[in-house]
């Protein structure tokens, strides 16, 4: 500009980008940039003239404007490889392989508009009549043009390093640096896209149509952000756009404007409609961060997780992250998110690593051999003298401890030689009580010590020069992660020698143990020959041989005593006592002394010492029925005795050792009792040793056929009658049937079919099985696993399906036009209000039922208290997660009963009064989340409570079974009910 007296210069290089990306030099230079007209005018117009390489061409406009193309000529330069035609002699046809490489030359041009204030200046119109300093300016100027087209041209060079090949969108390193750059000024969104099943595309079409469906979603996104946005792609079919919001509703927004216009486009010329999971977040401008560049990470990292729980579901699904929300979920996402930065290099060696460490992990079973591959690999990646595990047991003192040579080969450590060992005990106390990398600095060296996370006391450790063993961040959460994976390994590695160890010392036993077994069977006479049941009895068979605490679960009338008595014949206390204690039985107030004996004069009436259950059973076996009924002052007693076998009789102060087997019986799930406050969690990890869950009979039908032959052949002797058969119609009918009552109710179908039969077959009719139990069989599961299903209103669509199923027992709710209702559906109603409305439903609804013979002692509790688990389960569109939120229970406990209750209404057993739809209807706020109940379910329990002992019973029996719960639950409940209400 100087040199050539212009007042504007504007510069335009194509080949940077599609768009007129341009570069001015002056004031109001804007006002003068290169138009697409101008573009045009070098081909229709005669260039005033040449530079002498015919590389620059002038073209005036006007008299102030002239234009100028400088046009390379792009020829890369090949290197011995020419022919040497003085010693290679061809003949005929022979042609030598060392031929001459063809090249092609390519241009590229660039434009430049210099615009003066009065006139083009002479020597740029006719350089050879200018005087000599003009021609060296001209020269010069030449010059300063062919400089600035390689300068543009570096320029472009870096923006295509910067920009995805195939979307041309920014990568995550660029992403991560604006938004950086953002956050100093904005709350900051981010909003993360994944195409749902990808990679079925690329099986199906091949991945060159994979990458048009890719352009084509980027070009959808280009079309619905604003210009200021950010998008990037992250990689495979996962997208990402970034801008300024407000608050959270912005970003949720703009989340289900991108799913549904994205969903709706189609693809690959309308050959097929893709669908998305979103995961959205955001930092606020005020949140406390160290650095921009963390609260950009923080944003990546929310986002993510959000989109993790998106992709959980099981329909395309749109996540916001909350803090409140994901503090719960916080487990179950994994380290990778924190291994990346925002330099591609050190991302991709991250990633490398991580890949040949775990292929090591999968591949390597000896831990010595594996943890040196581990340790070598590391030392490829990291500069560091030394690395291993260090272990507070005094047997693993020394192994698995390694130096790197100058080859970077592990081999042994000698600690002994070992400056740092000491620091290193020190630093594995501290990571092991705050679960964190422990850094620290020991003169040139640095320590690095991580714990295994597997609940023991190893650690690994790494030690090296402080100047080239550089310990940032992204390594620390790489390592972390690398040494709970090592860890994991180093605990199978342990529990697989404890086990060879306990397999030999075993070994010699097994044939005489196995007689036994055999035996054992026979005795406690289990008929089986499901698969399921043979994985029962061969876990009961290693349970039997210790002296572990075993817990056994199941259904009512799955047969939990039978299987008690098999572990006690199968074990070697077979010829000790076998004491059974019903917990549930019991009165609260004679527990103890039940279990733990007496001494004379403990209490009014003890005339005599009573030695207790426990005592009696010394030596053998005792089995505390119905555990989950205890009340919560004797679990803690009950804890003392599992912990340490010996316990102190009421009224004494004498402490007694007993050596006796703990078997545990509830058909409770005692992990939702823990959740809900009722159970010990100390006492449930104690009991929950080793787990034998007893399958229901609808989960083992291969035994129906057996079981039914069993039964009816002792039947047949007990009753003197000769052996009936079952016709095989019959018998498929019975497969097909649930048995709600398990092996109890096939066994009572068939006593009653063996009285009543007077042939030699026993055909349906006879088992007095209602026909809608097999008629009204239905798909009720499938159709609710079914994606995109819109549930306009709740309680209608969850009622018209159960109207559809069960036409008998579910009609469609009418509009219920009680006063009590209409406040309930108010959205002015808080939830004490609602309590108290809900309660005056539930009484009018008990004292209609109540005059109905049928519904006199129904179960009301536990009615009650599925609507409201079906219906939150159908409001929410059949999200588990947020039902179980929603209802204030586990996940695995909302997943059960939801099973539970299906299998219920397939099964054709959920009769209703006719006017229990008012009362459903009453229960629609809470599932549609209109109103929020802390606790839900359990104050749901207390209010069905309070209702029913409000009305007439003639006993507590009576109360409890309409509550649906056993009589020392029953009494709990009425406690905490009395205690809230004083």
């Amino acid at each position: 500009m100087t040199i050539s007296g212009a007042k504007h210069v504007g510069m335009f290089y194509p080949q940077i980008s599609g768009q007129s990306e341009q570069f001015w030099v002056g004031e109001n230079s804007s006002d003068y940039a290169i138009a697409e007209q101008e573009l045009g005018y070098f081909d229709s117009s005669e260039k005033l003239r040449s530079s002498a390489n015919e590389a620059i061409h002038y073209y005036p406009v006007n008299q102030t404007t002239l234009l100028i193309r400088i046009t390379e000529c792009i020829q890369p330069e090949i290197v011995n490889l020419a022919l040497d035609t003085e010693n290679v002699k061809t003949t005929g046809e022979q042609k030598s392989r060392r031929a001459p490489i063809q090249s092609f030359k390519t241009e590229q041009s660039y434009f430049v508009k210099l615009i003066f204030n009065q006139s083009i200046t002479n020597w740029l119109l006719q350089p050879t009549k200018a005087n000599q300093q003009d021609a060296n300016i001209s020269a010069t100027t030449e010059q300063l043009l062919f400089s600035a087209g390689m300068q543009i041209r570096l320029i472009s060079d870096f923006l295509n390093l910067l920009s995805d090949p195939l979307t041309n969108l920014c990568p995550r390193p660029v992403l991560q640096s604006k938004v950086a750059q953002l956050s100093q000024a904005f709350s900051i969104g981010l909003v993360m896209v994944h195409c749902i099943d990808f990679h079925q595309i690329n099986k199906k079409f091949g991945h060159q149509f994979g990458d048009n469906v890719i352009r084509e979603i980027a070009s959808n996104l280009r079309e619905i952000t604003r210009e200021g946005d950010i998008l990037s792609r992250f990689g495979g079919a996962l997208f990402g756009v970034a801008f300024p919001a407000n608050e959270k509703t912005d970003v949720a927004s703009l989340a289900k404007k991108l799913q549904r216009i994205l969903q709706q486009k189609q693809y690959l010329d309308g050959a097929i409609n893709l669908q998305f999971d979103l995961g959205a977040a955001i930092v606020e401008h005020d949140e406390f961060v160290d650095t921009e560049s963390e609260r950009a990470n923080t944003l990546i990292n929310r986002a993510d997780q959000a989109l993790k729980v998106a992709q959980q579901e099981n329909q395309p699904s749109i996540i916001t992250w909350h803090k409140d929300d994901f503090n719960l979920y916080q487990q179950q996402f994994n380290y990778l998110g924190g291994i990346f930065t925002a330099d591609t290099v050190t991302d991709y060696r991250n990633m490398l690593l991580l890949w040949d460490i775990s292929s090591l992990i999968a591949d390597k079973f000896d831990f010595s051999q594996l943890c040196q591959s581990v340790v070598q690999r590391l030392a490829q990646t990291f500069d560091f003298v030394c690395a291993g595990i260090i272990s507070a047991q005094e047997s693993h003192e020394t192994e698995y401890k390694y130096s790197i040579d100058s080859d970077d080969n592990a081999t042994p450590l000698n600690t002994k030689d070992h400056a740092f060992l000491a620091e290193i005990k020190q630093m594995q106390k501290v990571a092991i009580e705050t679960k964190k990398p422990s850094e620290r600095y020991m003169g040139s060296a640095l320590i690095l010590v991580l714990p295994l996370e597997i609940e023991t006391q190893d650690c690994f450790f790494i030690c090296g020069h402080a100047e080239r063993f550089e310990v940032k961040h992204d390594t620390k959460v790489l390592l972390s992660g690398l040494t709970r994976q090592l860890g994991k390994a180093l605990r199978r590695s342990r529990l697989e020698e404890e086990l060879n160890r306990k397999l030999e010392s075993q070994n010699e036993q097994l044939q005489i143990e196995l007689a036994q077994l055999k035996e054992g069977l026979q005795v406690s006479r289990i008929v089986y020959r499901s698969t399921a049941m043979e994985n029962l009895m061969r876990q009961a068979k290693r349970a039997a041989l210790t002296d572990t605490t075993v817990l056994v679960t199941g259904e009512s009338g799955t047969g939990k005593e039978r299987l008690i008595n098999a572990l006690h014949q199968m074990s070697n206390r077979n010829d000790k006592p076998l004491v059974i204690v019903d917990c549930g039985s019991i009165p609260e107030t004679l527990i103890e002394s039940e279990l733990f004996g007496y001494v004379k004069g403990a209490f009014t009436g003890a005339q005599n010492t009573s030695s207790g259950k426990v005592l009696d059973a010394n030596g053998g076996v005792i089995v505390l029925d119905e555990i989950g009924e205890l009340p919560l002052n004797m679990q803690t007693k009950l804890l003392r005795f599992v912990q340490e076998k010996h316990f102190t009789p009421v009224g004494g102060n004498k402490v007694i050792n007993v050596d006796v087997k703990i078997i545990a019986v509830t058909n409770r799930d005692l992990a939702q009792e823990v959740e809900l406050g009722t159970f010990r969690k100390d006492l449930y990890y104690r009991l929950n040793v080793l787990t034998l869950q007893n399958p229901p009979l609808r989960e083992r039908t291969d035994d129906i056929a057996l079981l039914s032959t069993h039964f009816l052949k002792k039947f047949a002797e007990q009753f003197k009658v000769a052996k009936p058969s079952i016709t095989p119609d019959t018998l498929k009918k019975m497969l097909e049937y649930s048995w709600p009552g398990n092996i109890r109710e096939l066994e009572n179908r068939l006593m009653q079919a063996t009285l009543l039969c007077e042939g030699s077959e026993i055909n349906w009719d006879l088992l007095n099985i209602e026909h809608e139990a097999i008629d009204n069989q239905s798909t009720l599961t499938s159709d609710l696993s079914k994606p995109n299903v819109q549930v306009a209103n709740p309680a209608s669509q969850h009622d018209k399906e159960l109207s559809h199923h069960h036409p008998q027992q579910y009609v469609t709710p009418t509009p219920v036009a009680i006063n009590n209702n209409q406040k309930l559906r108010s959205s002015h109603v808080n939830s004490e209000q609602y309590l108290e409305q809900l309660l005056i439903v539930f009484k009018e609804q008990l004292a209609k039922s109540g005059q109905h013979p049928q519904f006199f002692n129904a179960p009301y509790g536990t009615w009650i208290e599925e609507e409201l688990i079906i219906k939150t389960y159908l409001a929410t569109d059949r999200k588990m997660r947020l039902t179980a939120a929603r209802l204030s229970i586990s996940q695995s406990t909302a997943r059960r009963k939801v099973e539970k209750i299906l299998n219920e209404i397939d099964s054709g057993i959920t009769e209703r009064p006719s006017d229990w739809n008012e009362l459903t209807e009453a229960l629609i706020p809470i599932a549609t989340g209109n109103i929020q109940i802390a606790n839900c379910i359990a104050k749901i329990k207390l209010l069905v409570l309070e209702g029913i002992l409000s009305t007439p019973v003639y006993s507590m029996a009576q109360a409890a079974e309409m509550l649906g719960v056993s009589e020392p639950t029953f009494y709990k409940l009425k406690r905490e009910l009395e205690s809230s209400v004083s």
